[in-house]
């Protein structure tokens, strides 16, 4: 163990942030991206035909937009703004067109998960020792496509006390602001916060926040140039001995 988590053994937390995406859904990260936009692509040519590249070009646009949102607005109302400013008049509105797809096709993209099946049990007992829990998942998705990508893990929405979407965020990783807010919304604050993660880019933003970082290696994503020790490191399987060994946070 290696890094921040001294911090662990001098100060107790009482919540743990974890993402969602390569950490507690297991998958190749290149693998997950690719069959996504390869199936909203598909849907999206179902829906609008030869207008299905105007969708991707304008899509991502507010993809990005939301990435680098500021805080004056949520996530979605900045999608929303920089998606119609690219197509004034799409024939749709964007998020009913995307609720439809993450409630039907979306599924399939679960083909590139590698399924665990102890993540349930791992939450429960954090939950039942008294740890508020937080996804932390990039809050570039509505709340109907995390539910989706957590039972892929066989999780929900309900095993945690505040899952991160676009309609409740107003920031996204690495922007300290996320970790802020989140804490925030569970009602403790940063120092008083695990982030365990994948990522040591997005994930990273919450050292700037205040909390500590545990990178979960097993589908490690590596971006950035912030050194490795900054944070704890340990595969999966160290990680559930690791949340056996924590005190109750009372």
């Amino acid at each position: 163990m290696t890094g921040n988590l001294e911090i662990l053994y001098t100060k107790r937390i009482n919540t743990i942030f974890f993402d969602l995406d390569a950490t507690l859904v297991p998958y190749v990260q290149a693998e997950l991206t690719e069959a996504y936009f390869s199936d909203l692509h598909n849907f999206a040519q179902e829906q609008l035909g030869s207008a299905a590249d105007r969708f991707d070009a304008a899509a991502m646009k507010g993809f990005q937009a939301m990435k680098e949102n500021d805080g004056s607005m949520t996530n979605i109302q900045r999608f929303r703004q920089v998606f119609y400013d690219a197509w004034p008049d799409f024939p749709l509105d964007v998020e009913a067109f995307y609720e439809a797809f993450y409630n039907g096709p979306f599924d399939a993209v679960k083909r590139v998960v590698h399924y665990r099946g102890s993540e349930k049990a791992l939450l429960r007992s954090l939950r039942q020792r008294g740890y508020r829990l937080v996804c932390a998942t990039n809050p570039v998705f509505p709340l109907c496509a995390n539910r989706r990508r957590m039972s892929w893990a066989g999780i929900e929405p309900a095993d945690f006390d505040f899952v991160t979407n676009y309609d409740n965020c107003r920031y996204c990783k690495p922007a300290p602001g996320y970790f802020v807010d989140a804490a925030a919304a569970v009602e403790t604050v940063p120092e008083l916060c695990l982030m365990v993660g994948n990522d040591t880019r997005d994930d990273f933003g919450a050292i700037d926040a205040g909390l500590p970082v545990i990178l979960l290696t097993d589908y490690l994503h590596v971006r950035g140039n912030r050194p490795l020790e900054q944070a704890g490191a340990m595969d999966y399987a160290a990680f559930l001995q690791f949340a056996d060994m924590l005190p109750r946070a009372d």
